[in-house]
């Protein structure tokens, strides 16, 4: 049954776990990088213990959500960019064999790009429901590819 659906798509879907390592590989530095900024300019660690007083572990909290946050600014922001040049995606995609592409057409256009990376923010809201979305749909599309007219998938 799944082969019937799989025989009308345009293109070959990326590998889910070639999609999540890809993600980790371009987060993770951008996660580091804001932990080192909070721990060396502003003296907070995400990083409490619980036996410390509750203000210390408050700031931890605080700390913790705006790296979140901030994660996820700037990661979009780098998807944009990353994926409206010829590579069609983010360095962790080129790294694991992958990219953008549009559903219907041949090229990316900077609606699709702006739209796709703007959905990503719907599809992380609900507790990322819209990236695990990817692993039950055809073509292995999340919410943000649905909505965007895009797709992941693989350069061979």
């Amino acid at each position: 049954m799944l082969a019937n659906f799989m025989r009308y798509l345009t293109y070959r879907p990326a590998n889910n776990v070639k999609r999540t390592i890809a993600y980790l590989i371009d987060t993770l530095p951008i996660q580091m990088g804001l932990y080192l900024v909070s721990h060396a300019c502003f003296g907070i660690s995400p990083i409490i213990d619980r036996t410390s007083p509750p203000p210390v572990q408050e700031a931890a909290m605080q700390a913790r959500m705006l790296i979140g946050l901030g994660t996820l600014g700037i990661w979009i922001l780098y998807c944009i960019l990353a994926e409206l040049s010829p590579l069609r995606g983010t360095y962790g995609k080129v790294a694991m064999g992958i990219r953008v592409r549009p559903v219907q057409g041949t090229k990316l256009t900077f609606g699709q790009v702006l739209g796709r990376n703007a959905a990503k923010v719907i599809s992380f809201a609900p507790c990322c429901l819209g990236f695990f979305f990817a692993y039950f749909t055809n073509g292995n599309r999340a919410w943000h590819d649905s909505l965007s007219g895009t797709a992941v998938s693989d350069n061979r």
